[in-house]
């Protein structure tokens, strides 16, 4: 009894502290999670298909640039309808565009256009970051 009525003022808190702060998810949204504690950008991306480029970008209003403002407990936007990519890829600290594309059965261009936070060079990629391998 005392669970359910605790589960239920954390939801009801969680939701005026949407309204308050003014945070609310894209319209559009088609699908989210709740953030849990320990929770970062890449392993919300890696759990849930989605790469941490549309991560951010469709949350840009709720998450920082370098994504250390997540709350456990926030309602976080995974994609929108339409432009949802679920097929994903995490890097490995030997990965490159070419073995990553060629794994995905995917020219390296089409890499690049799904991922446009990857410079054509390749040069930042980093372990752990997830990106769309769509085809």
């Amino acid at each position: 009894m005392y669970a359910s009525f605790f589960a239920a003022r954390l939801i009801a808190l969680a939701a005026i502290a949407a309204v308050v702060s003014g945070q609310a998810l894209p319209a559009d949204c088609a699908r989210s999670v709740t953030v849990q504690p320990g929770d970062t950008c890449n392993a919300i991306s890696a759990k849930h298909n989605v790469s941490t480029y549309q991560l951010a970008t469709v949350n840009k209003n709720i998450i920082n640039p370098a994504c250390s403002n997540l709350a456990a407990g926030e309602v976080i936007c995974l994609g929108i309808k339409g432009h949802d990519c679920h097929v994903t890829h995490v890097i490995q600290t030997s990965d490159t565009c070419q073995s990553i594309a060629n794994a995905a059965g995917i020219p390296i261009k089409k890499l690049l256009t799904n991922n446009p936070n990857v410079n054509t060079d390749c040069t930042n990629l980093y372990s752990g970051e997830v990106l769309c391998t769509a085809k």
